[in-house]
């Protein structure tokens, strides 16, 4: 760390795969109380539950395979990412839903199918995390030099979520469960 500058210490809430089952994922952001909730689509709309509940919270989102161009006419915020790419201290996290990156520029991936292509899009972006949804079960792993995290459904199953520690250049990543 340089002289003058400061830690970042950060908690983040990340959820994915709600299907309109909003209630635990409101009961689990009034207790943990995170810096930064993340949604990783299925359902995103989801996330103006959130964003009506606590609206001074930095609430990000990626849209999921369930959720649709239809859906942004109805949202008061941007749905239409398929991937996003963003600074948390001096780390960079790369989150989508897990179904498909890029197809603009021919790059696929579906994490149902392996995780190699998702762990190459984040690396070449320069993410150190990689954070995806879309299979309904939690996992947590290391490809290379990029930690892939998935926190489970919201909404199906077992109903799990994950919480990200960030402190200085280092991430602890937790499964909890809703």
């Amino acid at each position: 760390m340089q002289r003058g500058e400061r830690e970042c210490f950060m908690r983040i809430a990340v959820f994915s795969d709600s299907h309109g089952v909003k209630e635990p994922m409101l009961a689990a952001i009034e207790e943990q109380k995170p810096d930064m909730v993340l949604h990783l689509g299925d359902y995103v709309r989801d996330a103006e539950a959130i964003a009506a509940y606590f609206p001074s919270l930095d609430l990000r989102y990626v849209r999921g395979n369930c959720d649709a161009e239809v859906d942004q006419m109805v949202l008061n915020f941007p749905i239409l990412a398929d991937y996003s790419i963003f600074p948390v201290g001096n780390r960079l996290i790369y989150a989508t839903h897990g179904h498909v990156y890029n197809t603009a520029h021919g790059h696929r991936y579906n994490v149902k199918l392996g995780y190699e292509s998702l762990a190459n899009a984040a690396h070449f972006s320069g993410a150190q995390l990689a954070l995806f949804g879309h299979t309904h079960e939690a996992d947590f792993l290391r490809m290379g030099d990029v930690t892939l995290f998935n926190p489970g459904s919201a909404g199906m199953g077992r109903q799990t979520y994950g919480m990200i520690t960030v402190k200085g250049t280092e991430f602890k990543c937790e499964i909890l469960s809703l």
